[in-house]
């Protein structure tokens, strides 16, 4: 018969070689779930300890096992729970369960799960205890960190002003903090479902409830301002922020979160100052009506005054008897031309404002209305000693623009350079085309005006002037209705000036004005 040796010797190899891969997968399944496991033999008081175990206990693998050297690794008062666990395990023969503490707070594992079976033998009697223990240091930390953070949350959330609000996808309300009563009066279930949408204003249900219905994308906000009837029955105004909340990974939809305030005395003051502006603009536009209405009232009477008065100072009918007459005669002309003049500033400022001017577009000769306005001037010029030179361009292109708001603005400009501008000083006028565009600057080396007064010139009833005899002479109209005009046109107004070194004023209008008139 053949002897059996090798092959009993090969199977005996093939074992051996299975269990070392066993154990080596058993360590590393301990290794990668931070577990270890022990087992204690009661009737000779025997310990084993896996490799896991050593780990778990940062102890030295030459070391013994010992459960003595285990109570002192722990909190004291965790061995009578070791202890009363096990003892209750082999008494019931059912599992076990505990929870211990490091006592080093430097110790590797501070936090450790054990969970157990004892083993019974054929007598029916507690043979051993196997337990496996489990290194929850990170979870356990992480959860106290977590309801650390939500008790915060909580907190901050109740005692907020503000109304926070969870829902779940389909509408249900799960967390309302406390200023919902504070703000409301009301209760969770009182706004629940339809209820909320009954506490709602007329005005404002239909409104709200399309917002409302919104499903904001991630990283979305939307804000609803709408009145909602209070406890004790009035109403108040609330905005509300809703935002959804999506989940990380898969991007899905979670819950609806509403952050809402009581924005009732922002509201009702922002109603108080619409309504006032309204008020306003209502009593401008019945003043700048009335004002444009009366041209033709005003004017009148004094193109009447201005025209007798000039046919006694030219004697048209013989003579007045007296020299002072002729006198008289020459103040009441000139006094009606200058009422003339204010009177037709401040009504052409009010035809603007209340929108009635219309422009009279039509193919303007820019220098032939220069040299008209320049010859308007002239004779003020000369009384006060002030040269006027004029700089054109010489181009034929033509200006599409109103013919006597072209004149007015550059009479305006004039009249100014030349009031403002003392004896033996030089005003000059200029002109030039930009692309589509026309540039007329008049500048002067007159009195100036100091940097901080330039913001308040071209507005209406503004003068900066610091010489009275100056000052009186207009009604600080000239340079509002030089804006106005120009900027009716599409064009624009610029002021330069340096105190002592006089001024120049710019005025660009299109070469074309059609289009912005009829949008303006």
């Amino acid at each position: 018969m053949p002897k059996a040796g090798p092959r009993k010797k090969d199977h005996s190899s093939a074992l051996e070689n299975e269990l070392k891969r066993a154990r080596q997968n058993m360590d590393l399944a301990e290794r990668a779930a931070h577990f270890g496991y022990w087992r204690m033999d009661l009737a000779t008081q025997d310990y084993y300890w896996s490799a896991g175990m050593y780990r778990i206990l940062d102890a030295p693998l030459s070391m013994k096992p010992d459960a003595e050297w285990i109570f002192s690794q722990v909190r004291p008062e965790d061995r009578a729970t070791i202890d009363n666990a096990i003892a209750q395990a082999i008494r019931t023969r059912s599992p076990f369960s505990y929870r211990v503490y490091a006592r080093n707070p430097a110790a590797k594992s501070q936090i450790v799960d054990t969970q157990g079976e004892v083993e019974v033998g054929p007598d029916g009697r507690v043979t051993s205890v196997l337990g496996v223990c489990h290194d929850v240091t990170t979870q356990v930390r992480a959860e106290e960190a977590r309801e650390k953070a939500q008790k915060m949350y909580r907190v901050m959330a109740e005692e907020a002003s503000d109304i926070i609000m969870l829902y779940e996808p389909d509408g249900q309300i799960v967390f309302a903090s406390n200023a919902l009563h504070a703000t409301t009066g009301r209760t969770i279930e009182e706004i629940s479902g339809d209820r909320f949408v009954a506490l709602l204003h007329p005005g404002d249900r239909d409104e709200a409830m399309r917002k409302f219905q919104i499903r904001p994308k991630q990283g979305e906000t939307v804000t609803i301002v709408y009145r909602t009837r209070h406890k004790d029955g009035h109403y108040i105004w609330v905005e509300s922020k809703v935002r959804g909340v999506y989940a990380e990974k898969t991007g899905e939809f979670k819950n609806l979160v509403t952050v809402s305030r009581d924005v009732t005395d922002r509201k009702l003051h922002e109603i108080e100052m619409n309504a006032a502006r309204e008020r306003a603009e209502l009593a401008n536009r019945a003043k700048s009506t009335f004002l444009a209405n009366m041209s033709h009232e005003l004017r009148t009477p004094l193109n009447a005054i201005i025209g007798f008065a000039e046919l006694m100072r030219r004697r048209m009918f013989g003579s007045l008897g007296h020299p002072r007459y002729d006198e008289y005669a020459s103040l009441i002309h000139e006094s009606g031309q200058l009422l003339l003049d204010l009177i037709s500033d401040i009504l052409d400022m009010a035809k603007i404002e209340a929108g009635k001017l219309e422009l009279n577009l039509e193919s303007v000769d820019l220098k032939e209305a220069v040299a008209d306005c320049v010859r308007l001037v002239q004779q003020r010029a000369d009384e006060g000693g002030v040269a006027i030179s004029v700089a054109m361009e010489d181009t034929e292109t033509p200006l599409v623009a109103d013919r006597r708001a072209v004149k007015q603005v550059l009479l305006n400009l004039l009249s100014n350079a030349v009031k403002f501008t003392p004896s033996g000083g030089h005003v000059q006028v200029q002109a030039a085309t930009k692309g589509d565009r026309v540039v007329v600057t008049v500048r002067d080396d007159g009195v100036g005006i100091p940097e901080s007064e330039i913001a308040r010139l071209g507005q209406p009833f503004e003068q900066v002037c610091a010489d009275p005899m100056l000052a009186k002479a207009g009604s600080g109209l000239g340079l509002a209705l030089v804006r106005a005009l120009a900027e009716k046109h599409g064009g624009s107004l610029r002021i330069e000036s340096h105190e002592g070194r006089g001024t120049t004023v710019s005025v660009e209008l299109p070469l074309r004005a059609r289009a912005r008139a009829s949008a303006a």
